[in-house]
């Protein structure tokens, strides 16, 4: 008989032997005791976790002459038959090579016949998810309401990219990641049946080296006894796989706790003098910070990890020894240059780098660099060293006098006489229609609303100065752009020469007029007589200003609400008195 490979010879015959998947293989074998099977399953999971194995039990067992407790017996001649291919009622589709709507349809063709020698016809096809959604649409009525002596099998590794009309019509059953001990209990029984002799360590590094996938770890043996031969120990296997093992993880992670450079160095020298690979070795220093994330964080990491007891007990010094600034600080450098290391010719020096700069983080100027070494300050604090300042105290200086406030420049303020001026002063009644003028700029620029409208102003020796606070940066920047239109349309309301400017109420507010109070003649709460103008002055912020022509005349005669029409003479007097024309 030709050479199998020790994951075909050793596949699962009967649902007991499927390791990790209870939940699923008991469901499955309830289904067949009882007759009540569906049409139409989904078996979903990662790679190696049984989803094909099952497949291939389930249709023995449906079709089995005599199944024991829902599982194929493996001795009657449709399970033989099945077994070795000569009855082919059982079609094994592979979806990733036959995706289109030609192969779905040879499918739909065929389901319409029954079975030759068995049972059911059974259609497994694996990596349903590669199917074009031509041949998805294609399978769905057949899928929903197939033949009564037809049932599907559908098996991905990938269920968020199957159709949810084709998920919908299937029972779905999700596979998990098969655990180490699990991995490893079917590994000594595969051992004993080849006659292969593994230590503990050995075994417990195919687990993880496996990575949840039984399959996996049965190839990553197999590639061993070829390399080594029938007697494996931890250090053959490490050097079989070209992996580093764990030794240089912890010498690795001790130099950089203690800003040994040197010895980081040294250890990826020897690493790669012996030929091992440094993204897998970064791929396990990884994993190793993971480790001791987990034993400082945890009283119970035993539950979590996958290692002996030696082990475990030198990750846990180690991991008191490491802050969890620095963990984090590991993790996300290593990951992100172990992303870079892939598109560059050399590796080794961007590893290098990257260990250098964890070992010697004042090197860097990253948030994390900057936690790890407040971290190593505490925890030196908190051993009791003394930390020495490394910056030397500045010499102490006679205090001087705080400076006064420097005056604001001619530019922004122009002091004036305030006794001098009168309610008849240009500026002050220009400054007193500010309000009425700002109604009039808004309706022929509207854009320069929320730059003028409610603005505090103040009067100096030239004009208007436009008030805003430092935040109002941009409503500042608008104003002093249109600043020219704005001048003249003061000038235009007063008609007389006055210049309009803008400044930061920190910039002048020593300086600020209060316009109102002039003369002595009115007071902001009576500067005008009439009660709407009285308080627009007060509260210009929250009255809202409305266009003339867009009032309703009212017809006594006619007593209803029509809009009068302006004639035209009373159009032109209208815009003379105001609209501001654009130059």
């Amino acid at each position: 008989m030709a050479y199998q490979a020790i994951y075909r010879k050793w596949r699962p015959m009967v649902f007991e032997d499927v390791v990790g998947q209870t939940h699923i293989t008991k469901t499955l074998q309830n289904q067949l005791e009882s007759g009540r099977c569906g049409h139409a399953y989904l078996f979903c999971g990662t790679r190696g976790t049984g989803k094909t194995t099952c497949a291939k039990i389930f249709s023995k067992a449906v079709n089995c002459l005599s199944p024991k407790n829902g599982s194929p017996c493996n001795e009657c001649a449709i399970c033989r038959g099945i077994q070795d291919g000569s009855i082919m009622d059982v079609f094994e589709i592979d979806a990733a090579s036959n995706n289109g709507v030609d192969n779905v349809r040879e499918i739909i063709e065929d389901a319409k016949y029954v079975a030759t020698e068995a049972k059911y016809r059974v259609y497994i096809i694996d990596e349903v998810h590669m199917l074009s959604g031509g041949a998805f649409n294609a399978l769905l009525k057949t899928l929903e309401e197939p033949p009564e002596h037809v049932i599907f099998i559908l098996a991905t590794t990938e269920a968020h990219k199957v159709p949810q009309t084709i998920l919908s019509r299937c029972q779905r059953f999700d596979f998990k990641r098969i655990k180490p001990d699990d991995i490893i209990r079917r590994m000594r029984e595969i051992a004993m049946g080849d006659g292969l002799t593994l230590t503990d360590d050995a075994y417990r590094l195919l687990a993880q080296l496996a990575d949840g996938s039984m399959r996996d770890g049965l190839s990553i043996l197999e590639r061993c006894v070829s390399a080594v031969g029938t007697n494996l120990t931890y250090d053959a296997i490490t050097d079989a796989l070209g992996i580093s093992g764990r030794g240089p993880l912890f010498k690795i992670v001790d130099a950089i706790n203690s800003g040994d450079t040197a010895g980081v160095l040294e250890t990826i020298n020897t690493l790669s003098s012996d030929g091992k690979d440094l993204h897998v070795f970064v791929d396990n220093l990884i994993e190793h910070y993971r480790n001791l994330m987990v034993c400082k964080v945890t009283n119970t990491p035993d539950a979590i990890l996958t290692c002996d007891e030696e082990e475990l007990i030198k990750l846990k010094a180690q991991a008191e020894k490491t802050s969890f600034d620095k963990l984090s600080h590991a993790v996300s450098s290593l990951s992100a240059k172990r992303a870079d290391a892939k598109w560059v010719k050399e590796p080794r020096v961007i590893y290098e780098l990257c260990l250098i700069k964890l070992a010697k983080p004042e090197l860097e100027s990253s948030y994390d660099a900057i936690l790890d070494r407040l971290s190593q300050v505490e925890e030196k604090i908190k051993n009791g060293i003394t930390v020495q300042v490394t910056e030397q105290a500045p010499e102490k200086k006679e205090e001087k006098p705080k400076p006064e406030k420097p005056k604001p420049s001619g530019r922004i303020f122009v002091p004036v006489d305030v006794s001098t001026l009168t309610s008849q002063t240009p500026i002050v009644s220009a400054a007193r229609k500010w309000d009425k003028t700002v109604q009039a700029i808004v309706r022929q620029h509207p854009h320069l609303a929320s730059a003028i409208m409610g603005r505090r102003i103040t009067i100096d020796g030239e004009g208007i100065i436009l008030i805003f606070d430092k935040k109002e940066m941009m409503m500042k920047r608008i104003a002093s752009t249109y600043a020219k239109q704005i001048t003249e349309a003061v000038c235009r309301s007063c008609g007389e020469q006055i210049i309009v400017k803008t400044a930061f109420l920190d910039d002048i507010e020593d300086n600020i007029i209060d316009y109102w109070t002039i003369g002595g003649e009115k007071t902001v709460e009576n500067a005008s007589d009439d009660p709407i103008d009285a308080l627009t002055n007060s509260f210009p912020e929250i009255v809202e200003i409305t266009d003339e022509s867009e009032f309703l005349d009212y017809n006594i005669e006619d007593d209803n609400f029509s809009q009068a029409e302006l004639t035209e003479r009373d159009d032109e007097e209208f815009l003379e008195e105001n609209e501001i024309e654009e130059e």
